[in-house]
C-alpha cells in the first residue's frame, strides 16, 4: 500500500515539475501576421542581452541573458497603425522583460531600425538578477534611437556578423550596456497582399561583405595548392608506371 501511494506521489510530482518547466521554443522566423502565407514583416535572429544592476552589498554585477528556449515567452508585431512604423516586440523572462525593435519607411521608400526601446522589471522571479539591491524593484525603461539595417523596400537586410548595440541610458543603477544582434535577416514593410515563400533580394551588411572578400584569396589559394598535389601526383604515378615499362622489355 505504501509503495503505491509513492508511486502516485512520484507521478503527480513528476507531472507538477514537468508542466512548471515548460519553456517555449524562438520561432526560427518572426513573422507577422503568424499562421498566415500574407506577411506584413519578417525576421530572424539571435540576441543577447547585457545589463549591469547594484547587488546589495552595493557592488556592480553584470547579467547576460540570451534569447534562447530558457527565456523566450512571446512575441507580436504591430504593422497597421501608423503605416509608415512596424514594430516586433519580444517578450522574455515570464513577461518581465521586453524589447521593442522599430523599424521605419521613409518617403524614398528606404527601411531602416530607427530606435531600440526595453522595458526590465527586477522582482524576486527574476534568476538572472542575483542578489539585485531591493532599490531596484519594479520595471526600468530604456530607449536609443539608431539607424541600422537600411534597405529599400521590397529586399531584405542580412548580416550574420554580429552587431553591438551600446550606450543606452541608465536607469536607476540598472544599465543595458548592449544588446548583441547576430544571424540576422529582416524584412520589413512586406507586401502582404501576396503570398511570402523567401526573404526577397537581400542587402548585404559591409562586415559580411569584407569576410567573404577575405574568404575568396584563402579559397583560391588551397584550391590552387589542391590542384597542384594532384598533378603531382599523376606525374609521379605516370613516370613510375614508364619506368616499369622500360624495365619489363
Amino acid at each position: 500500500m505504501t509503495s503505491k501511494l509513492l508511486s502516485v506521489f512520484l507521478i503527480i510530482a513528476s507531472t507538477f515539475l514537468i508542466s512548471s518547466s515548460y519553456t517555449l521554443s524562438p520561432p526560427s522566423n518572426y513573422t507577422w501576421p503568424q499562421n498566415s502565407k500574407k506577411l506584413c514583416f519578417a525576421g530572424q535572429f539571435d540576441l543577447v542581452l547585457n545589463v549591469d544592476y547594484i547587488q546589495t552589498t552595493g557592488a556592480k554585477a553584470s547579467a547576460k541573458i540570451p534569447l534562447n528556449n530558457n527565456t523566450y515567452e512571446s512575441y507580436r508585431v504591430s504593422c497597421s497603425a501608423p503605416t509608415n512604423v512596424h514594430k516586433l516586440t519580444v517578450s522574455m523572462l515570464d513577461g518581465f522583460t521586453e524589447f521593442i525593435l522599430t523599424f521605419s519607411v521613409d518617403t524614398t521608400n528606404v527601411t531602416s531600425l530607427t530606435q531600440i526601446s526595453a522595458y526590465i522589471t527586477l522582482n524576486d522571479k527574476q534568476t538572472y538578477f542575483t542578489n539585485y539591491s531591493t532599490s531596484l524593484e519594479g520595471m526600468h525603461k530604456f530607449e536609443k534611437t539608431v539607424s541600422l539595417f537600411v534597405a529599400d523596400r521590397g529586399s531584405s537586410y542580412r548580416c550574420n556578423t554580429k552587431s553591438t548595440i551600446t550606450d543606452f541610458n541608465t536607469d536607476k543603477n540598472v544599465t543595458i550596456t548592449s544588446i548583441e544582434l547576430e544571424n540576422l535577416r529582416i524584412q520589413s514593410f512586406a507586401d502582404d497582399s501576396k503570398e511570402f515563400n523567401d526573404y526577397a533580394v537581400e542587402k548585404v551588411c559591409p562586415a559580411d561583405v569584407d569576410k567573404n572578400s577575405n574568404l575568396i584569396p584563402i579559397i583560391v589559394g588551397a584550391c590552387l595548392a589542391v590542384l597542384v598535389v594532384v598533378v603531382l601526383i599523376a606525374y609521379l604515378i605516370g613516370r613510375r608506371r614508364s619506368r616499369n615499362g622500360y624495365q619489363s622489355v
